[in-house]
């Protein structure tokens, strides 16, 4: 997105939800500096509503407006954690009377069948399952040989699919 012009670029995603979320957090965040781009933290929605561990959508949603309108600017751009953070923000945001993606681009990550058929579909990170099947089958046969080895984590590259949600 920064190759496209644009800098102010907010996150949302609860990123202590998962270690996924975690890493996808940082990984914005990382990327973010390596741009010399701020990572402004009222650009940024990381949490969730005070004292609610597992919120139902419609709480969730309630969270976002509340931090959609505590925002003095929106940022250009939101990276959410995944699709379906992604999905919410647009619903919130349309209420709102913000157009996706007239007015803020969003990104989310997982390549969700719905991406693909929503309205505006959705620019996303598509996870290639292939590639992580393949990666944990070596693991797992590895351990098996040799069940005294370390723990391990891999990573598997991603690929970002550019549709409506940002203008493509």
């Amino acid at each position: 997105m920064v190759q496209r012009g644009r800098k102010r670029i907010g996150f949302i995603g609860e990123y202590m939800h998962c270690r996924s979320f975690f890493e996808r957090y940082m990984g914005y965040r990382n990327a973010m500096y390596l741009c010399g781009l701020p990572c402004p933290e009222e650009m940024c929605v990381t949490g969730n509503q005070e004292g609610v561990q597992r919120p139902a959508a419609e709480e969730y949603r309630a969270y976002l407006k509340a931090s959609f309108r505590k925002m003095a600017e929106l940022p250009e751009v939101f990276v959410c954690a995944n699709d379906y953070v992604a999905f919410d923000a647009m619903r919130v945001l349309k209420g709102l009377g913000v157009a996706v993606p007239q007015d803020v681009w969003l990104i989310g990550f997982d390549d969700t069948v719905e991406a693909k058929v929503s309205t505006p579909s959705l620019t996303t990170a598509c996870i290639h399952g292939h590639a992580m099947g393949d990666s944990a089958v070596y693991l797992l046969a590895s351990r098996i040989k040799e069940p005294s080895l370390d723990c391990r984590a891999m990573h598997v590259q991603t690929s970002l699919i550019y549709r409506e949600s940002t203008s493509d």
